[in-house]
């Protein structure tokens, strides 16, 4: 069944009905808040949310902040916009020498759990700024989908990343499977709250993250991979087949940001090498790691040939951070998506641990 016809009608009406939990009773109706999504349009930036079920706009103006509807989003701020949306392309692959780092993935729209696990591991403090100095986060993809909160972690990393920069740190957030899904258009996991954020917006799902808009112009800036200490994170994985192909970090990345984003997938599928990029044996979507009959020689050959001693990926959900081979292969996916709970790896002398929700930090075997 199609519903955006119906919530289209909706929207026009003025009406905004909404079931998740994220909705406000008001009455016998159930509004609900979103955004903001920021848009260039013939010269201007145009701020758009919803505030109780009702879509706002402002123009935003120089020297002044723009102020949204009390409630809007907990994680929006407005002092860390970046004037007229311009963001350079994220061209470092590779760090090395950093004593911290800490890396999380498929937070799939769990806003809270991702709060919390930042907080408890000394990330981020009480107000939601950075914490951890010099130390590296890694975001290891799938921010989007599932969840309803997919927009207030957008602004909880942007502010966090530009955070980082000033205390000597950094902040790398990298595409999963996911955001190349909801930036490609294909949106058969995306909460329904953001079928009714799209009607209200009169624009497609992918359309508000186009390149026009200040959080797509942003995305298209990530890249697919990096390495920090000879330590590789990638969403999903570097299949054997992948690697055959002899991409570098910074051709990959590349590949993706030229090649594959905003381009028919027909005529990505219709490129051999493009087909495996963005196929089941490619970065954001191979699952061989954790399959049975993978073996230590296969993970000896796959980290030789990449040139890591470790690779950390996501994609794949446990109850909690997986190990292989002494840790040569860590699984990061600790479930988030659920919204209950899960665990962030952290890395500090030259250590991997498992921090967890209530601020534990367990040695990871």
């Amino acid at each position: 069944m199609r519903i955006v016809p119906l919530i289209l009608a909706l929207s026009m009406s003025g009406l905004l009905v909404l079931s998740n939990a994220c909705a406000q009773s008001n009455g016998s109706q159930l509004t609900y808040n979103d955004g903001p999504y920021i848009f260039y349009e013939n010269g201007l930036a145009v701020a758009r949310w919803i505030s109780e079920g009702k879509l706002k706009a402002d123009t935003l103006k120089k020297g002044a902040l723009l102020e949204l509807d009390k409630g809007v989003s907990p994680s929006f701020d407005a002092a860390y916009l970046r004037p007229g949306g311009a963001f350079e392309v994220c061209r470092q692959t590779t760090f090395k020498d950093v004593e911290k780092i800490a890396a999380i993935s498929d937070i799939h729209g769990q806003y809270d759990v991702f709060f919390r696990l930042l907080q408890a591991n000394r990330l981020i403090d009480d107000g939601g700024n950075w914490a951890f100095g010099q130390g590296h986060l890694v975001i290891v993809g799938d921010v989007f989908d599932r969840g309803e909160e997919v927009t207030e972690i957008l602004w909880l990393i942007n502010k966090l990343e530009q955070q980082a920069e000033m205390a000597g740190g950094k902040v790398h957030y990298l595409l999963g499977n996911h955001e190349i899904m909801a930036l490609q258009g294909d949106l058969r996991y995306i909460n329904k709250k953001y079928r009714y954020t799209s009607a209200s917006l009169q624009r497609p799902y992918n359309e508000i993250f186009g390149p026009d808009s200040y959080l797509g112009r942003w995305l298209r800036t990530k890249p697919i991979a990096i390495s920090i200490n000879k330590i590789a994170f990638v969403h999903a994985g570097y299949s054997e087949q992948y690697l055959q192909l002899g991409f570098s970090e910074e051709a990959l990345n590349k590949a993706f940001r030229e090649r594959i984003l905003d381009k028919p997938e027909d005529a990505i599928m219709a490129d051999p090498v493009l087909r495996i990029l963005y196929g089941e044996s490619g970065p954001v979507w191979y699952r061989g790691y954790f399959k049975d009959g993978f073996d230590q020689a296969q993970a000896r050959s796959i980290l030789k040939q990449a040139r890591m001693k470790h690779i950390v990926v996501g994609h794949t959900s446990f109850s909690a951070i997986r190990t292989l081979f002494r840790n040569r292969i860590i699984g990061i996916d600790s479930s988030i998506k659920f919204g209950k709970s899960g665990e962030i790896l952290l890395y500090e002398n030259k250590h991997f641990y498992r921090g967890t929700i209530s601020g534990e930090k367990l040695p990871l075997n």
